[in-house]
């Protein structure tokens, strides 16, 4: 979505009339669905949270770009702690559904993995991306509390592997996180409890 706001920003600022007025267009109809962050789609955040790449961190990051109120730093640390509570039920829904799965998660260790890096470019994800790394690189690991925080807290993948394959890191890491918390998550089928 920081993306999406970056180049709109870009189409904006173009010394081109027509470039700035379908930016401006297209930027209204943007804020009309993702101005507050309180108003944006949990389990959309929840599968964000899911990426291996990104995790909550991501969250943390790209919420104070999107905030369209700067001033208001509250709203991003509730909706961290709102996202990542929804996170939690949902494990445990499934952990109390599946508990040998869950046991199993417990258990095992995700090997680390070499991760292909992207060739430095100059567009809007590019240094999303690279500011995004930055900050995952000065964050300290914090104590683990359950299994949604040892997922979490885990090493991630390199966001900018262009050839990472979501869905099949997910069937090949099935055992440590709750594999059906993840394609429900993607497939857009959720439980009651979120």
């Amino acid at each position: 979505m920081c993306t999406i706001v970056a180049e709109l920003e870009k189409c904006i600022k173009s010394d081109d009339p027509l470039m700035g007025s379908i930016g401006t267009s297209m930027k209204m109809k943007f804020d009309k669905y993702w101005n507050k962050l309180e108003d944006m789609n949990k389990i959309l955040l929840i599968a964000v949270v899911l990426d291996p790449r990104y995790k909550m961190l991501y969250l943390e990051y790209f919420f104070p770009k999107l905030q369209q109120d700067k001033t208001n730093g509250d709203v991003v640390s509730l909706m961290v702690g709102e996202v990542k509570s929804i996170f939690l039920k949902l494990f445990k829904e499934y952990a109390a559904s599946d508990p040998e799965a869950a046991q199993a998660s417990l258990d095992v260790t995700l090997p680390k993995s070499a991760n292909a890096i992207a060739d430095e470019c100059e567009d809007s994800h590019a240094q999303n991306i690279q500011g995004f790394k930055k900050l995952r690189q000065e964050k300290d690991v914090v104590e683990i509390k359950d299994e949604v925080d040892k997922y979490l807290l885990e090493a991630a993948e390199d966001p900018a592997n262009l050839k990472f394959d979501l869905l099949a890191w997910w069937k090949e890491n099935a055992a440590r996180v709750q594999y059906v918390v993840g394609s429900d998550v993607f497939a857009g089928e959720m439980p009651n409890c979120c």
